[in-house]
């Protein structure tokens, strides 16, 4: 990324943001959308040399006795500890981006048209927005983000802001952004949003 063949756009923005409901969306207009967050998820459990390497840097308690990552123990550790967030995306993210470049890899010709949509809640802090051809930010406000995913995930309030802090501070996420859609309201304002979006993109890169 980015690929001469395949014009990649990504999609991002802040937990409870509603990237992913935006993704979906673009899913159902049509477009190939590959989940960076759904490949992580799948290399920290089936992939031999990344579960070593987070063994390594956080002991073997950090996957339990039926061999799964104990994702929430992992998350206090590393939304608390800024170094030890660094170690573990050092272990994932190159991974990632090979898996990414491997499943664009196999795609058809008909789904890399116009334009093939990399769901990621860390485009810009892992670097990814260099490779793609276009970013697109999802944002709320703090505190419409921050119910969602307490209802959504049953989360603590402290444990949601730490979340939040983690992640890119939203003026800088805008600043770097080439699109910016806006989710505070209904979802059939994000939806007219989504398919504006969507055709001003597609003529762009048929335009080339």
């Amino acid at each position: 990324m980015p690929n001469e063949r395949v014009p990649l756009v990504g999609v991002t923005g802040g937990i409870g943001s509603g990237k992913s409901e935006v993704c979906r969306i673009l899913g159902a207009l049509g477009r190939t959308v590959i989940s960076a967050d759904a490949v992580a998820h799948a290399l920290t459990e089936g992939d031999p040399a990344v579960r070593a390497a987070i063994v390594r840097a956080f002991g073997q308690e950090i996957y339990g006795p039926d061999g799964a990552l104990r994702r929430g123990e992992l998350a206090r550790i590393v939304f608390g500890d800024d170094a030890r967030r660094k170690a573990l995306d050092a272990i994932v993210h190159p991974k990632v981006f090979a898996s990414l470049e491997e499943a664009l890899s196999r795609l058809p010709a008909a789904a890399q048209r116009p334009y093939v949509v990399v769901e990621a809640a860390l485009v810009f802090e892992s670097g990814m927005d260099r490779r793609l051809d276009a970013t697109v930010l999802v944002r709320a406000a703090e505190e419409v983000r921050m119910e969602r995913v307490m209802r959504r995930d049953g989360m603590a309030r402290p444990d949601v802001l730490a979340r939040m802090r983690a992640q890119i501070a939203p003026a800088s996420a805008a600043a770097k952004a080439d699109v910016i859609i806006d989710n505070d309201g209904t979802i059939g304002g994000l939806e007219e949003r989504v398919v504006f979006v969507d055709r001003m993109l597609a003529l762009r890169f048929a335009q080339g």
